[in-house]
């Protein structure tokens, strides 16, 4: 890579880690990812441009996918009770409902194939199967992901399809799709500390303070 393209990798990443330090402070970063975005923007040849830690989501929709007429009524980032389900579903009026757990998802600007190439090795030996390189250009963007995913109906058309006897049994499985997936982020994170120190740079703060 050229001086002039280090010297513009380097400006992003400044504008990346402001960004997410401002995004840490408005608190939409999930509290769990925090030790895994600290570790990544610690890497000098790598940065964090998204990130999600995996989610329970309820939706109003008539099918999975239709983002531009689907109603996120709840969101859950970490295990949801059967109780806190049971208010939301009574509360809502919606006659088709949707549940899904969604496995996490962070994008990562690398600085060339050989970082990129690194980190996506070792995210799919933590167990994120479906992660891969999205773009090579300037930067190339590794994207980490998990194949872990449930999608399942509660209502439709107003009926009730998980009826209240087993609706706790469903609420575990749910939670242990939820727990599992976001046992692979804190394999990845294992994996990245376990790194040699002469591929890491500064910590996030130390990095925007020059």
């Amino acid at each position: 890579m050229s001086a002039g393209g280090g010297q513009e990798f380097e400006r992003e990443r400044r504008r990346a880690l402001w960004a997410l330090l401002e995004a840490i402070e408005r608190g939409v970063v999930d509290p769990d990812a925090l030790p895994l975005l600290s570790l990544i923007n610690s890497l000098r040849d790598c940065y964090t441009t998204s990130s999600c830690s995996g989610r329970i989501q309820l939706a109003a929709t008539r099918l999975p996918g239709e983002k531009t007429r689907m109603v996120v009524v709840a969101k859950w980032h970490e295990p949801v009770s059967v109780q806190e389900l049971r208010e939301v579903l009574a509360a809502c009026k919606h006659g088709d409902l949707w549940i899904s757990v969604q496995g996490p998802i962070l994008h990562v600007a690398c600085r060339g194939l050989g970082p990129a190439l690194r980190l996506l090795k070792a995210a799919h030996r933590a167990g994120l199967k479906h992660s891969g390189l999205l773009w090579a250009g300037r930067r190339v963007i590794v994207e980490i992901a998990a194949a872990d995913r449930v999608e399942a109906p509660l209502r439709l058309s107003g009926r009730t399809i998980v009826d209240e006897g087993c609706l706790g049994e469903f609420v575990e499985r749910l939670n242990a799709v939820l727990r599992r997936t976001k046992g692979r982020l804190m394999r990845l994170q294992s994996a990245l500390a376990d790194q040699p120190r002469e591929i890491q740079a500064e910590h996030l703060v130390d990095g925007l303070g020059a």
